[in-house]
């Protein structure tokens, strides 16, 4: 299932692309694209086009934060509607609320989750692309902008408890540290924010309430883009479920606002099933814990959805051909 994103996610390439002396043109055309692309902010490309392109420039570039790069040089609120809504927002739990349920409009790559901790609270991103795919810039992209847009309400200075991300960190962080000004966690079990629960609540300086009642009467009728937005809505629940192992079709009908009953009719009607999604979100999530090997393969298992490692390892076997052990073998030679 090919996943798109609009092109205003690339807001701020050009910019980075200069300032480090790069024929953006050449890396455009690389990937299939071209300078038109990125003038109207509507189209839409594939999420693996995005992903490939940032990894060429940081390459090219030899700057292993060309993502974070990105994230500085962007204008924030430049998503059209939502921007409104989200900026207008009485609080920053509001504001990111707003952005969950009305995810469609900002990324359909991109699934968030705001999760409460006690004192803490994590506001967790996936990107629904197949693990193959180099993610390191887009993913360093995302948590750029999720910092960005909270300062637009907490202030420049603030900065979260935590960052996390699953991929192996670059042999350099100084220009991270100094964007993130917090502690950063890499070949973590999750990508997301760790800030203080009492920061959601902080008051919107730029809160207002006839703003947000005009973007929602706007975005309303934009959230519905016909049965692939159905099978998207399903496998980006599963990817940020299946990781605290509630990805059952009960929970993720649950989150939809369906009955389980409805939401397999629906599927069924769009040639697919609950298990056939599962299995496809969970391949990729195995590949990207595999690829760890901070985590034991039992680890892997759990993290995937299983609570035996038995009964994982025939599942692997089915479907790589090979043990999980004999998959790192063959990996690490």
């Amino acid at each position: 299932m090919d996943t798109l994103v609009r092109t205003v996610t690339l807001n701020g390439f050009l910019d980075v692309c200069n300032r480090h002396g790069l024929n953006s043109h050449a890396l455009l055309e690389q990937v299939g694209l071209d300078a038109g692309s990125l003038v109207d902010a509507e189209r839409h490309i594939s999420a693996e086009t995005l992903c490939r392109l940032l990894e060429l420039a940081s390459t090219a570039s030899a700057c292993a934060a060309f993502g974070v790069q990105m994230a500085q040089s962007r204008h924030m609120f430049d998503f059209g509607v939502l921007g409104v809504l989200m900026r207008h927002k009485q609080c920053l739990r509001e504001m990111w609320l707003s952005a969950i349920q009305y995810r469609q409009l900002l990324n359909d790559a991109l699934a968030l989750s705001l999760e409460p901790a006690g004192e803490l609270t994590i506001l967790r991103f996936e990107l629904l692309v197949d693990a193959h795919i180099p993610q390191r810039q887009s993913c360093e992209l995302v948590a750029g902008n999720l910092v960005r847009l909270s300062r637009s309400v907490l202030g420049d200075a603030w900065c979260p408890r935590e960052l996390h991300f699953m991929h192996a960190a670059p042999q350099t962080l100084s220009l991270h540290k100094k964007f993130f000004g917090c502690r950063l966690n890499y070949g973590s079990e999750f990508n997301g924010l760790v800030m203080r629960s009492s920061d959601l609540n902080v008051p919107n300086p730029a809160a207002d309430p006839e703003l947000v009642r005009y973007a929602e009467s706007v975005a309303m009728p934009l959230r519905a883009f016909g049965d692939n937005a159905l099978l998207q809505e399903v496998r980006r629940i599963i990817y940020l479920l299946m990781p605290i192992e509630q990805a059952s079709i009960e929970r993720v009908a649950e989150q939809m606002h369906l009955s389980t009953r409805t939401l397999q009719r629906q599927l069924d009607q769009n040639g697919t099933s609950f298990s056939a999604l599962l299995d496809n979100v969970r391949k990729n999530l195995v590949l990207r814990y595999m690829n760890n090997h901070r985590y034991s393969i039992g680890q892997v298992a759990s993290l995937t959805g299983y609570s035996r490692q038995a009964s994982f390892t025939r599942w692997f076997q089915l479907n790589f051909g090979m043990s999980p052990r004999e998959w790192r073998q063959a990996r690490a030679s």
